[in-house]
């Protein structure tokens, strides 16, 4: 049985706990680069990664939740280097301009064109209604494709594309100042809300 009351030392650093994260930075540095490295990794793409090992190459019923759980994640990925726009006034629908902007920017460039579909026809859909209606998702590797208008991608090959969307975004951060500026204030409104 465990003692309630037994001093524990607080566990190491736990990169999806805003609160254990390091301190904010006054600047974009190579060490505040290896902490974004580290939260996306650990929090993001070693969890989906965990799912699509623990359904043994068969993502046949799982799909929807790798998808979501994808799309999820760049749309959290992408608000560190570009910023939502409100549709209008007291609304409080967003027109998701971070997500289609990292695309265009950061994705494989067989998929920059589509940042826009990738976030109407698959974000929206999928998160939103659970379901995908003038896209389709392939459970392998399958490249992005568009076939009279239907667009079309292998979960796998979307999630090497976000992996290699996160590697461009950190490579860019080195030296575009927006991107530093976006991270900077991004990181800090997660880190300075998380409680502790």
């Amino acid at each position: 049985m465990i003692d309630p009351n037994a001093k524990v030392d607080p566990p190491a650093w736990s990169p999806w706990l805003p609160s254990s994260w390091p301190p904010y930075p006054a600047k974009v540095d190579d060490a505040f680069i290896e902490t974004l490295r580290r939260i996306f990794q650990e929090s993001i793409l070693d969890e989906v990664d965990n799912v699509i090992a623990d359904a043994n190459g068969n993502l046949y019923h799982r799909g929807h939740v790798v998808g979501i759980a994808l799309l999820c994640a760049l749309d959290a990925v992408a608000y560190y280097g570009y910023k939502d726009e409100l549709l209008g006034r007291g609304r409080r629908a967003r027109k998701n301009k971070a997500l289609s902007q990292f695309v265009a920017a950061h994705f494989p460039a067989d998929y920059r064109p589509h940042g826009q579909a990738i976030n109407k026809l698959y974000r929206n859909c999928m998160v939103h209604n659970w379901n995908l209606f003038g896209a389709a998702i392939e459970s392998g590797n399958q490249k992005v494709k568009d076939t009279r208008g239907m667009l079309s991608f292998g979960l796998l090959n979307f999630r090497d594309a976000l992996k290699a969307g996160i590697e461009s975004f950190l490579v860019n951060l080195k030296t575009n100042v927006a991107l530093q500026a976006t991270a900077l204030r991004r990181y800090k409104k997660l880190r300075s809300s998380a409680k502790k």
